[in-house]
């Protein structure tokens, strides 16, 4: 299923073990792969960097060839060899047979499992619009009768099949279609069918029996070159060794899409990062990059849908009507990215589930995700933490703008500044801004300032930027435990602690679902082991800060 893609330690144990792993799982984990390696000489798996890699060539694995006939026929699609394309679908879907891995039951592979039988679905739609385009409305009723009795909410077979009923002749039946579909959608989902859905209805309706194709508007050609990043960070300061690691991993396999997530605590500069990283690709994507901001910690998280209809509007001519749900809108933008090199840049994800939409389904395009928390479930993906600045990067961005001049002259101070800031760009950003707008104020003043916890998020607050509300969306995120945990360690003050420690602030036999929600998201940071072998973990110290607040609340 990862194929091609590096595929973490953990991951493989997780999926062996279902979370529950021997003590020996690392010598077992290394038996299987040898195992593998004896068993299928044919077969290469690479170690590198603390990770597996199963490589491949384009014919070794039917999921790949299937990839490959579904990007052959949408590209015979767009340029109007319609009965080329449906016949490179029926190839295609040809490599189906039953769910994928039927016989295995791993529950780590149901993402991927899942994704595959959508995708499949998908590209069993595309099939049907390719036949119709090439006239085949007659030869396709029955195929397309079967697949809406299996799935009669699925508004875009039920269009394919009223229009290729119509096509036949049989308009009378395929008004008898939206009656049952609409029946069905209003029982079971409480919803009228879509207005494209409703109005095809009124087509037959009047007589005017809508053409041969199964989409109400021509196809659009989309709009490239088209660059929507914002601006690079005129100031940006450090990151040099993540910015080659994230540059690389996203050149990392030119036969898929490589997808990197960009993870880290508020405030850390993930978003910057990711910019800085998309200009400097911009090159290597020369059909354009898009960006959306998916406002994963604001209250109200956008939908897919709605990120979807803001990029096709981008991509297509204005009044080109664009598809009303979402696998048809996710549907339409692979269609628009197909067989091009364009980077999406997603800043702000709330989840894997918000970001699987969004993702291109061919090569040569590459996906960057920012998000405070781990996107587990995005199958494939590569996460890179992103650290807090080290004191030089911190003390270099903190005299770029107050001035190298004056941070030198109380180097010191500014030390103690930026370690108050724990390290975190955004903090540093306000400290600088205040140095700046209070020119009479030493390095050594903030410092003293900073260093009273009551006040020190009072101080970390300038214009539109704040620590505190910053991190406060985070919090808010978290569930009641997991709060309350927060809370608590931060009255322990800034020390390394144990799962134990965890459960003995709490109260409760077990902390492991605290701790993991906590790390998951960022606001907790793993780090080395103490005597007896326990795992330690730190709060990151402005996340330290802000819940002393909160348990003082």
């Amino acid at each position: 299923m990862h194929a091609g893609k590096p595929v973490s330690v953990n991951h493989l144990v997780d999926a062996i073990w279902d979370g529950d792993p021997p003590k020996s799982y690392l010598s077992n984990l290394h038996t299987y792969v040898s195992r593998l390696r004896e068993r299928l000489p044919g077969l290469r798996i690479d170690h590198v960097d603390g990770q597996y890699l199963l490589r491949v060539g384009p014919g070794d694995l039917d999921l790949l060839v299937f990839r490959a006939k579904v990007d052959a026929a949408r590209l015979a699609a767009r340029r109007g060899e319609h009965a080329l394309a449906a016949d490179l679908y029926r190839s295609a879907l040809a490599l189906w047979r039953d769910r994928p891995v039927a016989d295995l039951d791993v529950s780590a592979l149901e993402p991927e499992i899942s994704h595959g039988e959508t995708t499949r679905l998908i590209v069993l739609e595309d099939r049907f619009e390719a036949e119709l385009a090439a006239g085949r409305h007659v030869e396709v009723v029955g195929e397309l009768e079967a697949a809406v009795a299996e799935h009669p909410t699925r508004e875009r077979l039920c269009r394919q099949l009223m229009i290729a009923l119509c096509g036949a002749g049989r308009q009378a039946d395929a008004l008898a279609v939206y009656r049952t579909t609409r029946d069905v959608m209003v029982e079971a989902l409480g919803l009228e069918p879509s207005p494209a859905l409703r109005r095809l209805h009124q087509e037959i309706l009047r007589g005017d029996v809508p053409g041969l194709s199964a989409e109400p508007v021509e196809p659009v050609e989309p709009a490239f070159p088209l660059c929507q990043l914002p601006p690079d960070t005129a100031d940006f300061e450090g990151r040099g060794g993540e910015l080659e690691q994230v540059v690389a991993a996203l050149r990392a396999n030119a036969a898929s899409v490589p997808v990197v997530v960009l993870t880290g605590e508020p405030g850390v500069g993930k978003t910057a990062l990711a910019i800085r990283v998309a200009h400097r690709l911009r090159a290597e994507f020369p059909d354009g990059q898009l960006f959306a901001h998916l406002a994963g910690t604001s209250p109200n998280p956008k939908q897919a849908l709605d990120v979807l209809g803001s990029l096709l509007r981008a991509l297509w001519r204005k009044g080109a009507a664009i598809p009303e749900d979402l696998e048809d809108r996710t549907a339409a933008i692979r269609a628009c990215l197909a067989d091009r090199r364009v980077l999406v840049v997603l800043d702000d994800a709330a989840s894997a589930a918000q970001v699987r939409a969004l993702l291109p389904g061919t090569a040569g395009c590459a996906v960057l995700v920012t998000g405070r928390g781990r996107l587990d479930g995005l199958a494939g993906s590569t996460s890179l933490a992103v650290p807090p600045f080290t004191t030089d990067e911190a003390r270099a961005l903190l005299g770029r703008i107050a001035g190298r001049d004056r941070v030198e002259l109380e180097r010191a101070a500014a030390d103690e500044v930026v370690a108050l800031c724990g390290g975190v760009p955004l903090a540093v950003r306000i400290a600088a801004t205040r140095l700046v707008a209070r020119r009479h104020m030493s390095v050594r003043s903030l410092a003293d300032r900073l260093a009273d916890e009551r006040g020190r998020l009072d101080e970390l607050a300038v214009g539109g930027l704040q620590v505190r509300a910053a991190v406060a969306s985070s919090y808010a995120t978290l569930s009641a435990p997991a709060r309350a945990g927060l809370r608590r360690l931060a009255s322990l003050g800034p020390t390394d602690i144990t799962e134990s420690v965890v459960a003995a602030v709490l109260d409760v036999p077990d902390a492991d679902g605290v701790v993991e929600e906590l790390v998951r998201s960022s606001l907790l940071t793993p780090g080395g082991v103490d005597a007896g072998g326990q795992p330690l973990y730190r709060l990151p110290e402005l996340v330290r800060v802000y819940g002393v607040e909160r348990s003082e609340a």
